[in-house]
């Protein structure tokens, strides 16, 4: 479609060029399409077109259509990528390996703790070999794109860390709003009975899944630790020592039915010795004191 005139255009239009222009040489009856002062595409006379009213001789209007036509003919298409770039035009196919495996990729340095997958590495040859990506090409991307995913990955094992850290104290803080005191008893009564029921193995599978940081798996374990108790398993009655927490066990231990030979009640000290067994199950209990 042919561009809309300017105001100068439109002026000439409606004015016939003087005798010593070299348009007026031109045949009257010559038309090309263009726009009157409305905007609507008209039919004008070539030696009033307002296209040619801005060469001063038929030469350079001539000129100007030699080149035009230049520039009609010249590719349109894009020069390449910057992948591309240093490489001879057309080569690019041309410089692609035969198969995935005979690419070349550079040497990476990585941190001690960081592997490259072998599957992902097989994935990524595949996927350059099928976009048709020169040694160059495949290595510049690899070299580029791997410190890229390092640095994600830390990133992400960082916040992990710190959400973790962030779950135990929230998980901590319900143990001690709900024992008040007690929450470290709570959580020693835990772990004895983990260590009674699976040992080390128990402990790490609970600390590798997040569980050894829920209050509610550690308040479940504590419950238990009188059910693993010595004097459990001996078939005793350990109902009444279950309540018992660290801080009450010593109180008793100071009691005197407890310590003093000649206020010594047998009753009185079979809670202390079972309190003892169930906190500490495997755990021989303290000797008595003598007055």
């Amino acid at each position: 479609m042919p561009d809309a005139p300017t105001p100068a255009q439109k002026r000439a239009q409606t004015q016939s060029p003087t005798p010593d222009d070299w348009r007026s040489a031109l045949s009257g009856a010559i038309t090309a399409p263009g726009r009157d002062e409305s905007g609507h595409e008209v039919q004008i006379p070539l030696r009033q077109h307002p296209a040619l009213a801005k060469y001063a001789s038929a030469e350079e209007a001539l000129k100007a259509l030699v080149h035009a036509q230049r520039l009609l003919g010249r590719k349109t298409e894009p020069e390449g990528s910057l992948l591309s770039q240093g490489l001879p035009r057309d080569s690019a196919m041309a410089a692609r390996p035969e198969s995935p495996e005979a690419y070349q990729l550079p040497e990476i340095e990585l941190p001690e703790d960081f592997r490259v997958d072998a599957a992902l590495r097989g994935a990524f040859l595949a996927k350059a070999h099928e976009l048709g990506l020169s040694d160059a090409q495949a290595g510049g991307l690899y070299a580029w794109f791997l410190p890229l995913n390092v640095e994600g990955l830390r990133a992400h094992a960082e916040m992990a860390v710190t959400e973790r850290a962030k779950h135990r104290e929230r998980e901590l803080s319900g143990l001690r709003q709900a024992h008040g005191g007690d929450a470290l008893s709570v959580l020693e009564c835990a772990r004895k009975a983990v260590l009674a029921l699976g040992g080390a193995t128990l402990m790490q599978a609970l600390e590798q899944s997040g569980a050894a940081d829920n209050a509610c798996v550690l308040q479940a374990f504590a419950r238990m630790a009188p059910l693993v108790s010595e004097s459990s398993l001996r078939g005793k009655n350990a109902g009444a020592a279950a309540s018992l927490t660290p801080q009450r066990l010593r109180e008793m231990m100071r009691d005197p039915r407890y310590f003093d030979p000649s206020r010594r009640d047998t009753e009185f000290v079979r809670q202390v010795q079972q309190g003892f067994e169930a906190l500490y199950p495997g755990e021989q209990a303290p000797a008595l004191r003598a007055s």
